[in-house]
């Protein structure tokens, strides 16, 4: 029988079983940090660069799940993190984290990116709540007012800048053949990262920006007529492509949520919870089936593969929506196809997910399973998400 209750367990057991084991294997006890990269295959490779926001995201991922289980071996990975990120990962001559290592722990990305520090502000912050330990707060204070210094100006935040903070094209945060000057999912994380800091600070600075990329979110780039946040802008926040990506609306829908209810803000939240319970309904009309969450649609044109960050979102995104309108059975129906899916077609064998899943059931080979861009994060965040809010 389907039951909130029930569907906790699994994912409770879905993390400690098969999620967090696969990131524990990762950890690189010669060089620091987690390995860089496994192929599709589940193959390791000791000599992959390593990301920076991957291992933020790693931070992150096992300092939240510490504070929800206190399993010893989820703080001896975090401190793990922890200690690579401050001490290989920041820039200690002009401030900030690089973009990407090597191997070794050495820098090899110099530059700087806007959605890079938010990561470590998310993580930093999350990690001083999971342990207490004060220089971890001071490091995320001390990137957030880097932020709001180097990267913020008259109409927002820009996005990716050179090592010492001279502006350079965004490349690593556009596609579709445009070079974008500001973008959604960059603020949509600012938005994220200071959430938590405001948490764990109280500080009034931290709030000001929050509510900033709340309304911005909101607001300059949220399109009423479409129902949906656009993606890609130029720096006076005109829209560059005619892209909605349903992953990260049904994310942004509880996310706001979630900032919205830290700041207290009654009035702010009549505005804009409007908005979130757009683009939830607008991405489950458009996007949601039985099997899985369509990718996004580009001018006029669906991406049907089921990508497995996509699937996380829109499971906390379900568990969001259930929360605030009740109607259980419609919302557990979803919940429950969701996670048949997962399991039929995208969790593998390793307990890690496949990144792309066709409409066929078959797999992107050449995704990989841990990279760059491939964490714990999403799927980690997915299980801690259902077990904090339904205990």
């Amino acid at each position: 029988m389907k039951s909130i209750s029930d569907f906790r367990s699994q994912m409770e057991n879905m993390l400690i079983s098969q999620i967090m084991p696969f990131w524990l294997r990762l950890i690189d006890k010669e060089h620091g940090g987690f390995y860089g990269y496994v192929s599709s295959d589940g193959v390791i490779d000791p000599q992959a660069p390593k990301g920076v926001i991957l291992h933020s995201r790693i931070l992150w991922t096992f300092s939240e799940a510490y504070r929800r289980t206190k399993k010893p071996e989820y703080l001896a990975a975090a401190d793990h993190a922890y200690s690579f990120l401050i001490n290989q990962a920041m820039d200690k001559e002009f401030g900030g984290l690089y973009w990407m290592l090597d191997a070794k722990g050495q820098p090899s990305a110099l530059f700087k990116h806007s959605y890079n520090q938010a990561f470590g502000v998310y993580a930093l912050s999350n990690y001083f709540l999971a342990t207490g330990k004060r220089d971890a707060l001071e490091y995320a204070m001390g990137l957030f007012h880097l932020i709001e210094d180097k990267w913020r100006d008259d109409k927002g935040y820009r996005e990716q800048l050179s090592r010492e903070f001279a502006p350079i094209n965004n490349e690593e945060l556009s596609e579709n053949g445009i070079i974008a000057e500001r973008t959604m999912n960059t603020l949509l994380h600012l938005m994220e990262a200071y959430t938590v800091l405001y948490e764990a600070t109280s500080d009034p600075q931290v709030k000001t920006a929050l509510v900033f990329t709340i309304r911005q979110l909101a607001g300059d780039m949220y399109n009423t007529e479409r129902e949906r946040l656009e993606v890609f802008f130029d720096s006076n926040l005109k829209s560059l492509l005619d892209l909605h990506s349903y992953g990260h609306d049904i994310e942004a829908s509880w996310l706001i949520d979630r900032a919205l209810a830290v700041t207290a803000d009654l009035s702010l939240s009549a505005s804009v919870s409007p908005v979130t319970k757009a683009l939830y309904d607008h991405v489950i009309r458009r996007a949601y089936t039985d099997r899985g969450v369509y990718y996004e649609c580009h001018n006029g044109r669906d991406n049907t593969q089921r990508d497995w960050w996509v699937q996380a979102e829109a499971i906390i995104g379900i568990a969001n929506d259930y929360q605030k309108f009740g109607n259980e059975e419609d919302h557990l129906d979803k919940l429950y196809e969701l996670l048949d899916f997962l399991k039929s077609e995208i969790i593998l064998p390793s307990g890690e997910w496949a990144w792309t899943t066709f409409e066929d059931g078959s797999h992107d080979a050449d995704r990989e399973l841990a990279g760059p861009w491939k964490c714990p994060y999403h799927n980690g965040r997915m299980c801690l998400e259902i077990m904090t809010r339904f205990v």
